[in-house]
């Protein structure tokens, strides 16, 4: 029976509060300080100890009790981790900064042989330093890495949106797009709002050029037997793939070809254009005026906006494409005004907003991974039916989604980020988390 304890919880400030709250709502901060969380906030609610460890998941009301205790001595101190028993640390915050004051320094390959860090070449560095730390192991190396924030990641390709290096006959010159951030804004907004205004929202894009050569690819076979491709091979052609894709329903229009010109594209992507309009509900009638009004939404923020004919057609599509120069055409855009589309042009180093690529990696990776074709026919029909098979259960794509929402949850906890937003194998215990980060900051007793 739990015995009946007389101390009260002090009254929380505002700040205290605040990040008990965050802790109760969290799903990577340790269980432990999770649970803290829950029952000193059930007992701020009027909740008896008993009750309050029912909602923190513990047995009994005295370690409720133990934690208002140490609370009202420690404030938001005693939640955090102690040192549950075995050896005692060895190396202190002194120690700690040596590790990380190395980790920062670039490795010298005549010095160091790689020119990056691995946890053996920490290890051997920081043992044979002058000032270096003899004894240390590469488990202590990782653990002191992962509390201040590091993790093992693999180098990312990165370009600035808006900004490309280009080589002229005057030399390499920067190029900078004025419109970059309008038009990024615009395709989110019509990826987000599109087809919540009954605008159809596609993608194309090109992809290309494909050797006739063996492609490395991972398969299930029996052990000690792989399959084994010759490592000569014979050029004969290349292929190249056009693609029109739906990022709501998933669905994918695809043909490999040998070249990908505007004498190719441009008579497939009309067809292609009108078979999906012909698919779509009848425009709605409205007068001139507001469809004019339609049409410039999709031009808002541009300095330079594509020119738009006096009588407009009703606004049935929105396609999004490359910024590429036979995408610019004046035959080709003005067909593409008179059927309804309007063209939303990716910016300078931006063809990461064109979802279309995305797809293309999956379809190309089913098809090609492991594969040998001979002759471009070979890959052409390999990538036409992987898109096929793909259309018969189409995955939808969600621009943003549940990977961008936690990234927006994180910015606002101020935890740090790797880059993607998703989830690390590492136990979060060994990383700084929400609790350590504020009482870093905020050192106030009570």
């Amino acid at each position: 029976m739990t015995r009946r304890k007389t101390e009260a919880l002090r009254p929380l400030t505002d700040s205290e509060r605040q990040v008990l709250e965050q802790l109760s709502r969290s799903d990577r901060e340790p269980a432990g300080q999770v649970a803290h969380a829950k029952g000193l906030l059930a007992v701020t609610a009027g909740k008896t100890y008993t009750e309050a460890a029912v909602v923190a998941g513990r047995q009994t009301g005295d370690t409720v009790a133990r934690w208002v205790h140490e609370f009202n001595q420690r404030g938001l101190a005693a939640l955090e981790r102690r040192h549950g028993g075995g050896p005692a640390r060895k190396y202190g915050p002194t120690a700690c900064e040596r590790i990380l004051t190395e980790v920062r320094r670039p490795p010298s390959p005549e010095q160091d042989g790689p020119a990056t860090w691995s946890l053996q070449l920490l290890c051997r560095s920081l043992r044979r330093a002058p000032d270096g730390l003899p004894t240390v192991s590469e488990d202590t190396i990782r653990t002191v890495l992962l509390e201040a924030g590091f993790t093992w990641q693999r180098a990312r390709s990165w370009c600035q949106t808006g900004q490309v290096v280009r080589k002229r006959k005057s030399g390499v010159v920067t190029v900078v797009d004025p419109d970059a951030e309008a038009k990024k804004t615009l395709i989110e907004d019509a990826y987000l709002l599109g087809e919540k205004l009954g605008l159809a929202v596609w993608n194309q894009d090109e992809a290309g050029p494909y050797q006739t050569k063996p492609y490395p690819g991972a398969s299930w076979q029996p052990s000690g037997q792989p399959v084994r491709q010759a490592h000569e091979y014979i050029r004969n052609g290349t292929a190249k793939m056009l693609t029109l894709f739906h990022p709501r329903s998933g669905a994918v229009r695809l043909k490999g070809v040998t070249s990908a010109t505007n004498a190719v594209l441009h008579p497939w992507l009309k067809e292609q254009c009108m078979a999906i309009l012909n698919t779509l509900p009848p425009p709605t009638s409205a007068d001139a005026a507001t469809q004019a009004a339609l049409w410039q939404v999709w031009q808002q923020g541009l300095r330079q906006p594509s020119t738009l004919p006096t009588a407009l057609p009703p606004l049935r599509m929105l396609l999004v494409w490359d910024n590429l120069a036979g995408h610019y055409t004046a035959e080709m855009g003005g067909w593409l005004i008179e059927h309804g589309i309007m063209p939303l042009y990716t910016p300078l180093g931006g063809s990461w907003l064109n979802m279309a690529e995305s797809v293309q990696r999956i379809i190309v990776r089913r098809a090609l991974d492991g594969q040998s074709p001979e002759t471009p026919p070979q890959i052409i029909e390999a990538l036409e039916t992987t898109a096929k098979s793909w259309n018969r259960e189409p995955t939808p794509f969600v621009w943003g989604g549940k990977r961008a929402a936690r990234r927006q949850r994180s910015r606002e906890r101020r935890h740090a980020l790797g880059g993607s937003g998703a989830c690390t194998q590492h136990s979060v215990r060994q990383r700084p988390g929400l609790l350590k980060k504020w009482l870093t900051t905020n050192q106030t007793t009570h």
